[in-house]
């Protein structure tokens, strides 16, 4: 924090996740220590769309809309002013086999290096995003529960912390269990049962210890904002979803709702973003499962995911 009467000279920075769903743009001012948020964006983008029925090659639409999405952000960054961007690229990009294509294809148009994030470094920059906010701060130890569309992280730190204690990963997101399980609309029960039980199993292997007293679980990602939004009943601004709790029997109900419905009569729901209405069903399946599995009741909603990570990682790397 800067003492009163300091005069405030901004130090805007950017970080831009490049994910298996979604593009997210952060622009933030870290003057002084603090992280006060400038602009916030997010565009679909399903940069992972068909990449396991291709051999996990990224397909050419997928990386239009992507690029496009990346050339739009960058713009918008320095339109805000920002001295830097920082760019990082998780599950699709560590799995895809033409990877490097898209990379290239990425600074030729856009001027910006993505740095492809390994399974624990994504884990550790999640946690840090987590660590780092106001609200989490004073917890004696945090459990992040960060669902993506290519995989599942979770990860706890040791306490009072921003360094990981345990950090475990399942090879499954929302976008990855809809394209293996979920081929009718809506889903048939045999379908459903099938993917609950790929993820129990999944869960089971990691062997979970059950939440300790003292320990705050937070979720992550585009899937739990959403779940969050809808346990509002309407859209809110992210900052009234930041902290928010959801409860693991309202989970429960909501994830009955969805898989009762067609795509396009989840597009209705309140709260619920229509370009993800084909894939949340499966986010919500992992996140109920990773509850049941922690033993909690509960978790707290983060709308300050892995780009934060790497904000503070990045340009802001001593304790404010």
């Amino acid at each position: 924090m800067m003492p009163a009467g300091t005069p405030h000279i901004a130090a805007i920075y950017a970080s831009l996740d490049v994910g298996t769903n979604s593009v997210k743009l952060t622009v933030a001012d870290l003057a002084g220590g603090d992280a006060r948020c400038l602009c916030d964006r997010a565009v679909i983008t399903r940069l992972g769309e068909g990449m396991l029925a291709h051999g996990h090659r990224l397909r050419e639409v997928p990386m239009r809309r992507t690029l496009d999405a990346i050339a739009d952000f960058v713009a918008l960054a320095q339109v805000q002013g920002a001295r830097q961007i920082a760019a990082v690229g998780t599950a699709a990009l560590r799995e895809a086999a033409n990877r490097d294509e898209f990379l290239r294809r990425v600074r030729e148009r856009c001027g910006i290096t993505i740095d492809v994030l390994s399974g624990e470094e994504e884990a550790r920059l999640s946690y840090l995003a987590v660590r780092r906010d106001p609200h989490w701060r004073a917890y004696a130890g945090l459990i992040v529960i960060d669902v993506g569309g290519g995989s599942t992280e979770i990860i706890q730190g040791e306490a009072h912390s921003s360094r990981i204690a345990t950090r475990q990963s399942v090879n499954l997101g929302a976008v990855k269990l809809t394209e293996r399980y979920f081929k009718s609309d809506p889903p048939t029960i045999a379908q459903l049962a099938a993917a609950n039980q790929v993820v129990a199993e999944e869960f089971d292997r990691m062997a979970l210890n059950p939440v300790a007293g003292g320990t705050q679980v937070v979720g992550v990602g585009g899937t739990v904002t959403n779940l969050a939004s809808m346990d509002l009943q309407g859209t809110r601004p992210l900052e009234q979803l930041h902290g928010h709790t959801l409860q693991a029997d309202a989970l429960e109900d909501l994830t009955a709702r969805l898989a009762s419905r067609t795509i396009q009569e989840r597009k209705q729901i309140p709260g619920l973003d229509p370009a993800r209405a084909d894939v949340i069903l499966g986010g919500a399946i992992i996140l109920s499962q990773a509850l049941a599995h922690l033993g909690s009741a509960a978790l707290d909603v983060s709308t300050r995911g892995l780009r934060w990570g790497v904000l503070y990682d990045r340009f802001l790397p001593a304790e404010g």
